[in-house]
């Protein structure tokens, strides 16, 4: 099928896949791009007729078929966005857990998945595409480990993914902050929140900045300008941004109950520690 015309310096005609696009960045995308012109369908856990099919990330064989649906509803795919994402709270000293991989899964293997099977389409239109990370991946923070490799992770892969097909394809990254959306849910209910402990921006601000990586193609776009004060000191002092936030997580923390999913190393005896030997 021929491709649709469009203006690189609009979304009129653009050929848009967002996967989990029943969420709250996804949706809000989606909503936000159909304003400006650009044709979108999307994939999500559970079909949404007729506009989002269903495919979870993990499954390369389910995401295959409805990445190729999208393509032959859409006539081919000018713009991917990965915005599939799943939060849960982890002990980095424990055991990972199956939901520590499922993270892992749905936050990297996951958009891997999807730009994989993406991929002959975006060659054929020299499309784009869109990670969405989190300013987590360089603003550490507790309890939120397989969240936080798997977004650091994100952004190496868009970076190894921009150097192999430059002049192909083009790759953005976009950065946002805490957004009360659901992806906190998990994590709220496990006793480990964000809420109060950084400003919360409004979903509508990541959306934005989605569409202008798209109108762009810009490399790394934070969604404001916390996140950005936060990426940049996390990139060149952080060891610095280390101690402002354990600082600031250690008192939150003390007012609250201890988390369950914490293990715990009260019963176990500690090693003894010895000075080493001295040198003959």
């Amino acid at each position: 099928m021929p491709r649709r015309s469009h203006s690189p310096a609009t979304l009129t005609g653009r050929r848009v896949l967002i996967t989990g696009a029943s969420g709250g960045i996804g949706s809000a995308t989606a909503a936000a791009m159909r304003r400006l012109g650009a044709i979108v369908v999307g994939i999500d856990l559970h079909a949404a007729p007729p506009d989002v099919f269903a495919a979870d990330v993990r499954d390369a064989e389910a995401v295959q078929a409805a990445v190729d649906e999208a393509a032959r509803r859409l006539g081919g795919i000018d713009v991917l966005v990965n915005s599939a994402g799943l939060g849960i709270a982890n002990d980095a000293g424990g055991f990972p857990d199956a939901a520590a991989r499922r993270v892992l899964d749905v936050n990297l293997l996951g958009t891997w998945t999807v730009t994989a099977a993406a991929m002959p389409h975006l060659l054929r239109s020299h499309g784009h595409v869109v990670n969405i990370a989190s300013g987590l991946a360089y603003v550490t923070v507790p309890y939120a480990v397989a969240y936080t490799a798997s977004k650091r992770a994100v952004t190496a892969y868009s970076d190894t993914l921009r150097i192999e097909y430059r002049g192909r394809i083009t790759v953005s990254t976009v950065y946002p902050g805490y957004v009360r959306t659901a992806i906190h849910e998990a994590p709220a209910a496990q006793g480990v929140s964000l809420e109060g402990t950084v400003p919360a921006e409004p979903v509508e601000n990541v959306a934005a900045t989605i569409i202008r990586a798209c109108l762009t193609r810009k490399r790394d776009l934070p969604t404001g300008r916390a996140t950005a004060v936060g990426i940049f000191v996390g990139r060149h002092a952080p060891a610095l941004l280390d101690s402002l936030v354990a600082r600031r997580f250690e008192k939150l923390f003390a007012s609250r109950p201890r988390p369950q999913f914490l293990r715990s190393f009260d019963a176990e005896p500690a090693a003894e520690v010895r000075e080493p030997a001295p040198r003959p």
